[in-house]
């Protein structure tokens, strides 16, 4: 690898930290669930605002993410964005109550942008032949997060259950751990602000904005010497041969132009499928499946190495992106997610509910003030569905003792498949991570022409969000109680079998083409999709 790339892979992965800390933050708050329901009595609806509130906020910030790249300059929007992790971290672990935790967490959703930025910056220095690897490493560094919380969540809920003296020293306890989780954020939020200082500006914004000196200097830092003219060349022709000065208005126009049809629907159909995998529904609530199909004091071990084979094959699809090409990659991983979710459905289906004389007598001495024994009505009955043996215990014992003894009653009470359901999700996000987690973030850097880059790409990252963000995790605690575990993963399912059906029809191959050469592949399948 020579110096320049050196440079380009040194910046891009600054610029990726940000996925890490995103990983963080979607991983640390499913280990606070257990603790937050009791605390501030949260119900299945409050639960999914929680998980989804940063999202909340990245949907306001997206709507001025791309104006604010277009006129402050992609480096400085990215170091507003670490700045607001680190208040939200901040206010997440000081948070006295639901509202305060849910602004403190929306607050974090304003930086959930950096996704959509890094992939945009990233695709805008990148060498053509390293873009794929590059781009990915955005996702890598989004697993990573996932995996060092998981760690940590697994970690701290030890150090608790233990007791250990400094644990004690620190205050670390049953009503303070959520808080730890969520302020251990804090660190890395930091030190990626520091960081961003280091990189240089896009080298197409510059030109875009009439700095083509500085743009020759930061294309030759990223660039082998000989390949710095040409690019340089490439770059301004390709502006000098269109207007580039549109305003953020006339950008979105242009957008919404039928010469951008195919670009748009396949940066926001792909935003929809990615989000309707269910994959941050899993993510943002995984220790609380592992708990429901029997993982016990381990679902936090078993998060933990789903994370660990997650990162493996993201590092595998970023070695791989550039060889094998994105759409072979997409399609392979649509038709993998389609069937793991499809076993993972399966297995809820055929669970069996019941509460036998042993969990009875474990709940009735875990929870002594609770009125177990009315529970006695139900012995030795079988359920067939989750949604009527959750609604029997509630029906007796009331939601608010249900919220309390939840976790425990479905680990002793559920009789399934469980290595059915566990290697349907372990397949899956080893498929999401090779596929659709690391492909959307490289499409997005590459599909879209210079000119309306920053609000194409975060217009896409609008509609990801909206579904992704916020419609699924928001609503999977609801879906779990009103439609149960095996039609929920039924539909996540189905979503995928209709996104690999339509991206076999209009997915293009883009891979060691430069971005200005991929406009014209799009332009050229616009053009004839249109004759048609």
């Amino acid at each position: 690898m020579s110096h320049p790339e050196r440079n380009a892979l040194f910046y891009a992965f600054i610029v990726s930290i940000g996925g890490f800390i995103f990983g963080l933050d979607i991983m640390l708050i499913s280990g606070t669930f257990q603790y937050t329901t009791i605390e501030f009595g949260l119900s299945a609806i409050e639960k999914g605002n929680i998980a989804a509130a940063p999202n909340y906020g990245a949907l306001l910030a997206l709507l001025v993410a791309g104006y604010f790249s277009e006129h402050l300059g992609r480096k400085k929007t990215l170091m507003i964005i670490a700045a607001l992790y680190v208040v939200s971290a901040i206010g997440s672990a000081l948070a006295p109550s639901y509202f305060w935790l849910f602004f403190a967490r929306l607050i974090g959703g304003l930086a959930f942008t950096s996704l959509s930025l890094a992939s945009m910056y990233i695709g805008e220095i990148a060498p053509p032949k390293m873009r794929g690897k590059l781009v990915g490493l955005n996702q890598l560094n989004i697993v990573l997060g996932i995996l060092a919380a998981t760690i940590i969540n697994y970690y701290l809920v030890q150090t608790v259950t233990n007791n250990t003296y400094w644990a004690v020293s620190i205050g670390l306890n049953e009503q303070t751990v959520w808080r730890w989780m969520l302020g251990l954020e804090i660190l890395p939020a930091i030190i990626w602000f520091s960081l961003l200082f280091l990189i240089p500006e896009s080298p197409r914004w510059l030109m875009l904005n009439h700095k083509a000196e500085k743009s020759l200097t930061v294309l030759k830092k990223i660039l082998p010497s000989e390949e710095v003219d040409a690019e340089y060349e490439h770059i301004k022709q390709n502006l000098k041969s269109t207007d580039h000065s549109l305003s953020y208005i006339e950008q979105l126009k242009f957008l919404f132009s039928k010469n951008m049809r195919i670009a748009l629907f396949i940066g926001v159909f792909m935003s929809i499928v990615q989000s309707l995998s269910g994959m941050n529904a899993i993510l943002a609530f995984m220790p609380m499946i592992f708990q429901q199909v029997g993982g016990g004091e381990s679902a936090f071990v078993q998060s933990i190495w789903v994370s660990l084979i997650g990162t493996f094959f993201t590092i595998l699809a970023i070695i791989l992106i550039d060889k094998i090409g994105r759409r072979k990659i997409l399609l392979g991983g649509l038709i993998t997610c389609s069937a793991s979710l499809g076993l993972v459905a399966l297995g809820f289906f055929n669970a069996v509910y019941s509460i036998n004389i042993d969990t009875l007598s474990t709940l009735k001495a875990s929870y002594e003030d609770l009125d177990i024994q009315a529970l006695s009505a139900l012995l030795n009955t079988e359920f067939y569905s989750d949604i009527e043996f959750k609604s029997a215990i509630v029906n007796i014992i009331g939601q608010s003792d249900f919220a309390l003894i939840e976790n425990d009653l479905l680990v002793r009470s559920t009789n399934m498949q469980s290595m059915l359901i566990l290697t349907g999700i372990i397949v899956f996000v080893c498929s999401y991570n090779f596929s659709l987690g690391p492909i959307l973030w490289i499409l997005f850097s590459e599909i879209f022409p210079t000119k309306v880059r920053a609000v194409a790409i975060t217009s896409s990252a609008l509609v990801a969000t909206i579904f992704g963000g916020i419609i699924v995790p928001t609503f999977f605690p609801w879906q779990l109680e009103n439609l149960g575990s095996g039609l929920t993963f039924l539909a996540y399912a189905s979503f995928c079998v209709v996104g690999l059906l339509v991206m076999m029809k209009v997915m293009p191959e883009t891979k060691g083409k430069t971005i200005e050469e991929i406009e014209i592949l799009l332009l050229s399948k616009n053009t004839s999709a249109q004759k048609k």
